[in-house]
């Protein structure tokens, strides 16, 4: 394994539902879990099984999170909808390290190794969930080459998503004995799926194109992250993942999509809001304008997906506190 592919981002799992899933399953903890590899002498650390089967087992166990734990489905949902694609969820379950307890190097699912490297059959999603995290804690997840190299070192921050392929070498590093706090992390194994959803579809749609100096699904998706952390509905998020797919007034990529297309990906109210801000004139006026006229549910997230958007691109400007005092007002 010459490459190494991992992807970290910050700030797109709203806190409250962290929070949540901390005051539900933060008194649950057993001990004796030890990492696969069975290393002679591993204690092992403490875990909750969220939602578990066989090691080996091809089959989606993610309707089962929804039921069983609706506030780790909602981790998935936005897992899946914005950084992964659709994915087979295998098993669900949070790791606790203090400070004399250690995560030796471990594969997760080596067993699938010959299954396709087009792109990871088994992808580790790892969230993190301490409130708080003080760097001189160490406790830093380490990805390491197939020659033990390090290729990668994350610092375990609140809300941290790091996924990363599942036959990588990877472990948590020893906790100082600063650290005090139990390191918890909520943690899915994934399955490649070839069912097609809407970061596929927008992927293989915008592929080539670029926006703002950058690629165009960093912009699309960037916007989404936004909208996800300032507390957007998911729907809304969606939408503004698609913000531009029509094509705007400022923004001309040449590629045709249908509204029937779009909507078989993220639905009706979604590609509502993602077609009106395509289509609108003079874009920022209007849809203040529109808002100070009709303060609506549609036309409030009109005017976040737009405050995303220009955050997104040139970060805090006149525009975006203009439209922080107008819906803050109301």
């Amino acid at each position: 394994m010459n490459k190494i592919l991992t992807k970290v981002y910050d700030g797109c799992i709203p806190n409250n539902t962290l929070i949540n899933i901390q005051k539900k399953y933060g008194k649950s903890f057993s001990y004796g879990w030890k990492a696969n590899r069975a290393m002679e002498g591993d204690q092992g650390h403490w875990n909750i099984p969220v939602c578990v089967q066989n090691k080996k087992s091809l089959v989606d166990i993610s309707d089962k999170l929804a039921i069983e734990s609706p506030d780790v489905f909602k981790v998935w949902d936005i897992i899946q909808m914005f950084f992964t694609g659709k994915r087979k969820l295998s098993r669900a379950y949070i790791n606790g390290y203090t400070y004399g307890t250690d995560g030796y190097l471990h594969r997760d699912d080596p067993f699938f190794e010959d299954l396709g490297d087009d792109s990871p059959y088994a992808e580790t999603i790892i969230v993190y969930l301490n409130q708080t995290w003080d760097a001189d804690w160490c406790g830093e997840t380490v990805i390491m080459t197939e020659e033990k190299e390090i290729a990668t070192s994350i610092l375990p921050k609140f809300g941290r998503v790091l996924s990363f392929d599942g036959k990588c070498w990877h472990g948590s590093r020893p906790l100082s004995r600063l650290c005090h706090d139990l390191r918890s992390v909520l943690v899915f194994k994934t399955l490649k799926s070839e069912e097609k959803n809407a970061l596929d579809f927008l992927m293989d749609a915008t592929q080539g194109l670029r926006h703002t100096n950058r690629s165009f699904i960093d912009h699309l998706t960037g916007t989404a992250l936004l909208l996800l952390k300032i507390g957007s509905p998911q729907y809304v998020a969606m939408a503004g993942m698609f913000h531009s797919i029509y094509e705007t007034e400022f923004y001309k990529h040449g590629r045709n999509f249908s509204r029937e297309q779009i909507q078989s990906f993220i639905g009706l109210d979604s590609e509502a809001l993602a077609h009106k801000f395509c289509t609108v004139e003079n874009r920022f006026e209007t849809l203040v304008d529109d808002y100070k006229k009709n303060p609506s549910t549609f036309n409030a997230h009109m005017l976040l997906i737009e405050y995303c958007n220009l955050l997104e691109q040139n970060g805090v400007s006149e525009r975006t506190k203009l439209i922080e005092s107008i819906l803050k007002n109301e």
